[in-house]
């Protein structure tokens, strides 16, 4: 993944609104990858996730692995589920317009079995249960569109602005490094769809001009013309856990386990801005994509331990190790140009033979009328793919809940999450990776712009024969350590409500879950040097999640 513009360009920057859900930069990625939300059974969902100090449930195998020492039995556990994900956004080019999107997912949240150990035959006896499962640990599906009409500036701008900090005056007339080197690219291979870079593919598009301005040689296209925009984001993916867990006690106080998690993710995401110009002399309009495709497998341990001094309370103490990723990523540019076929782009009356019959040969359609050549159509382009490994590292986390007993009516839990996001990191291993400087410079905004933080997860259960009531809560505060909006109007802070019901007998159980979360996030499609020349959305993401749970003892 290309990134020429810093820690701001791919994230929450500029003293106005950003987002973080919907970017594909490398400190981006690694918050995704990292964020915790309740998973495992319907059950201990239902409770907000909050069972440090709980036990005899499948889900304690990548929670706190002790919990299956308080199994005396087997059980088999399935647990299908559906979410939906909506978002409501408003871009601050037009504030009177709001934009709804939404996605659904069915998912397989949890399936595992657990194999418990018989009581032992002395009091101070060890018993011990062993456990496989798979989780899912994020649901990545997300799809985000706003759109206004009359903006005063141009995406064009921005990459105007781009070219401008890369290149001088004296260097695109004396000679053209644009013509000269990686923009010919495509051109020798007469291939529209292999530029070396977005700046190669949106000069040849002509969605940026080379000028006489000594200080600011490169200008957008059709500049001063009114802009009407609009923008979609679409995502799909997955992180996911096998668990391979073992816990147990030898006097039915101290319960101790441990696990080893194979953690896998896959992402896709596909970004279209599109703009037309509502008075124009050349282009139309044009349409900017970009697809990124992110997988990355894994590795963790957690060990944990529950103690339980009398049948009333008990207390329970988890850490996770980082997760260490080994990612795959792959990343592309396109653009859909919109000539005014009846106009057309100015090429003079002398333009490069050389390079005009090539560009005639990739798919330009070239008129010329009263000895002027113009360009009237350009085909679709896109940049060569690029191709990255890197390696991410997840943050440090460590779980401390208590649970009160009220005999067999049931129970209240709570937990802290401690999540060390300062402890992300990404990093490569190849010295001679493109992409090193831009992971060196994520690895040290990670520090600099990341808070560690304390998750908090309350729950309950209230029995009633063989039917359980269950609800709970989960708040998760914003990771970032400064406000990056104008008017603090955008709290990223995550809260999920959670209710279930649950059956249960001797032989077989059945629990229901739903869950509630919302959260609040910001983009900013381009920037430019003044703040006042762009806007951003502000977008309200909610998500409602249903599961239902199976299982079986033996």
């Amino acid at each position: 993944m290309k990134i020429s513009f810093g820690f701001f360009a791919f994230i929450l920057t500029f003293a106005s609104l950003q987002v973080v859900a919907q970017d594909n930069s490398y400190e981006a990625l690694a918050k995704m990858f990292s964020q915790t939300a309740p998973t495992g059974t319907a059950r201990f969902q239902a409770i907000g996730g909050s069972h440090s100090a709980l036990g005899a449930d499948v889900s304690s195998a990548a929670g706190n692995p002790a919990g299956l020492g308080f199994y005396t039995r087997s059980e088999f556990s399935f647990t299908p589920g559906y979410q939906s994900a909506s978002n409501s956004s408003i871009y601050a080019v037009e504030p009177g317009r709001t934009t709804n999107s939404n996605v659904n997912n069915f998912n397989i949240a949890n399936i595992g079995v657990v194999f418990g150990g018989a009581e032992p035959q002395f009091r101070e006896g060890w018993r011990g249960a062993f456990s496989i499962s798979f989780s899912r640990q994020s649901t990545l599906y997300n799809n985000v569109s706003f759109a206004g009409n009359g903006a005063s500036s141009s995406i064009t701008d921005s990459y105007a602005e781009s070219l401008n900090r890369q290149i001088t005056y004296d260097q695109v007339y004396n000679p053209n490094p644009l013509t000269q080197s990686d923009l010919l690219y495509a051109l020798n291979n007469n291939a529209p769809n292999n530029f070396g870079g977005t700046s190669s593919m949106n000069y040849w598009g002509y969605l940026v001009t080379a000028t006489n301005n000594t200080t600011n040689p490169f200008i957008g296209a059709e500049p001063n013309a009114k802009v009407n925009q609009s923008f979609n984001f679409q995502s799909t993916g997955r992180v996911s856990q096998w668990t391979l867990a073992y816990g147990g006690t030898a006097n039915e106080k101290f319960y101790i386990g441990g696990s080893l998690g194979i953690p896998s993710y896959h992402y896709e995401t596909v970004k279209n801005f599109t703009e037309n110009f509502q008075s124009y002399q050349e282009i139309k309009g044009f349409t900017d994509s970009r697809l990124l495709t992110s997988s990355g497998t894994g590795i963790n341990l957690t060990v944990g331990t529950i103690y339980k001094p009398n049948d009333m309370i008990r207390f329970g103490l988890s850490v996770v190790t980082p997760t260490w990723y080994d990612v795959d990523e792959t990343s592309s540019s396109a653009k859909v140009i919109n000539v005014d076929e009846t106009k057309g782009i100015d090429l003079g009356t002398n333009p490069d033979r050389n390079i005009l019959n090539r560009l005639i040969g990739i798919g330009y359609k070239v008129a010329q009328r009263n000895n002027v050549y113009y360009i009237t159509s350009i085909p679709r382009l896109s940049t060569v793919t690029y191709e990255d490994n890197y390696q991410l590292r997840t943050p440090f986390k460590a779980n401390g809940g208590v649970a009160l007993f009220f005999k067999k009516k049931g129970f209240v839990s709570a937990d802290i999450e401690y999540v060390a996001y300062k402890g992300m990191n990404v990093s490569t291993t190849n010295p001679d990776s493109e992409i090193i400087g831009d992971l060196e410079n994520s690895a040290a905004n990670i520090k600099l712009f990341y808070n560690n933080v304390l998750n908090v997860k309350i729950g309950g259960e209230y029995r009633v024969g063989n039917v359980s009531l269950r609800g709970g809560f989960n708040y998760m505060p914003t990771p970032y350590s400064t406000n990056f909006d104008s008017g603090n109007t955008i709290d990223r802070s995550q809260k999920i409500y959670s209710a279930g019901l649950g059956y249960r007998t001797n032989e077989f159980y059945i629990d229901v879950t739903g869950m509630y979360g919302t959260t609040q996030q910001s983009f900013t499609p381009y920037s430019l040097s003044s703040s006042g020349d762009y806007a951003s959305a502000k977008i309200d993401n909610s998500y409602v999640k249903g599961l239902v749970s199976f299982g079986i003892f033996f």
